[in-house]
């Protein structure tokens, strides 16, 4: 069974796009990740690792074999399941992942970032956070997709709740977990590492992160930008599937 961990901003639903089109027998498991939890309250900050926590005490409670998705947060996180609680999940696909900052003035110069956004969705609002959120670089790929589709992840970021979103950066953000870089070669199921080819960034950071390591699979989509998602829903779906297939053939074994 699947565990699927949506984006900064997004939501269990920003993955409905990739599940319509995956070949699944059960609904995933995706929870809504701190601060993103609509209607029950804003969930209090706590750190990284106590949401890692939660999230593998989750894990536990789904069907074998365990499979991992995770996206931009969702895939920061993933990895810090994968490599505090080795063993949880039989393989993961990270989209868009970033294995967490080296330096400490790396550090300290976007933990000073984030802190400055998260004051502006105190400050100025939601509307206004989400405006600036979506003129980022990050997302200059989006353009090119419909109104409809761009509506529809409109809607998900403004029912959030800003206070939610600003305590989910400061928790959250990625000053805020360990640098896995060096341990990435510690996990040892399948890895499946995906990113946009206009992506650059993130393209660099996959492509570090699966040299000379056997179990890691490097799949960049050509012409999509950092949110696959919206982007290349199929492409994920596919990949999705390829796991499952892999899972399932390893339990039967």
């Amino acid at each position: 069974m699947w565990m699927l961990l949506h984006g900064f901003t997004g939501a269990p639903e920003s993955w409905d796009t990739v599940i319509e089109r995956a070949d699944l027998d059960h609904r995933p498991l995706a929870p809504a990740l701190l601060g993103h939890a609509r209607g029950a309250g804003v969930a209090q900050a706590s750190s990284f690792a106590d949401e890692v926590s939660r999230l593998a005490e989750l894990a536990a409670t789904i069907e074998p074999p365990r499979l991992l998705c995770g996206y931009s947060l969702g895939a920061r996180l993933g990895l810090g399941l994968l490599s505090e609680h080795p063993g949880l999940f039989d393989a993961a696909i990270l989209i868009g992942v970033h294995p967490g900052l080296q330096g400490e003035a790396e550090r300290r110069m976007r933990r000073a970032r984030d802190a400055s956004r998260a004051r502006a969705l105190r400050e100025e609002g939601l509307a206004a956070f989400v405006h600036a959120w979506e003129a980022l670089p990050l997302f200059d790929s989006q353009r090119a997709l419909s109104d409809r589709v761009l509506a529809d992840q409109r809607a998900i970021r403004m029912s959030h709740d800003a206070e939610g979103l600003a305590r989910s950066l400061e928790a959250l953000g990625l000053a805020e977990m360990p640098s896995y870089g060096a341990t990435f070669s510690s996990i040892h199921v399948p890895v499946t590492l995906m990113a946009g080819s206009r992506d650059e960034k993130f393209c660099e950071l996959a492509r570090s992160l699966a040299s000379d390591r056997p179990l890691v699979e490097l799949l960049v989509v050509e012409g999509a930008g950092h949110n696959l998602l919206l982007e290349a829903p199929e492409t994920v779906a596919s990949a999705i599937d390829r796991v499952n297939r892999r899972g399932h053939e390893g339990a039967a074994s």
